[in-house]
């Protein structure tokens, strides 16, 4: 019976340490507008989630968004505001979500609070 409480301590510790992180880095500075939207603009990109997706998501520079995450795929309208990326799926809700630079790359705060890293294509 004592071997339950420390299995349950070592599994939740675990859980912890694998929990990605939900604050930008304190080097990670936001970008301006137009800074974001030339960054965005006409790009792909991939982004790899701790859930062990991968997405390649596509900005068009008339304002539409293609994404594949998997089989899964959608399409919508994006836009920059101030230093957020916002997009409107067909399929995906709509969502405003903080992007950072850090060096080269963008970082991107999911609405579930991860961080991940936006890597061109």
């Amino acid at each position: 019976m004592r071997a339950l409480p420390i299995l349950l301590l070592l599994l939740t510790t675990q859980a912890f340490a694998q929990t990605p992180p939900a604050e930008f880095p304190a080097d990670a500075a936001p970008l301006a507008a137009g800074a974001l939207q030339d960054r965005l603009n006409g790009k792909v990109y991939s982004v790899k989630p701790a859930d062990g997706s991968e997405w390649r998501w596509e900005f068009k520079s008339g304002g539409t968004f293609f994404i594949n995450i998997g089989s899964f795929s959608d399409y919508g309208k994006w836009r920059v505001e101030d230093s957020k990326l916002c997009s409107d799926g067909r399929k995906i809700k709509a969502s405003c979500n903080e992007i950072r630079q850090r060096g080269s790359a963008l970082l991107l705060k999911r609405d579930s609070g991860e961080i991940v890293e936006m890597a061109p294509l």
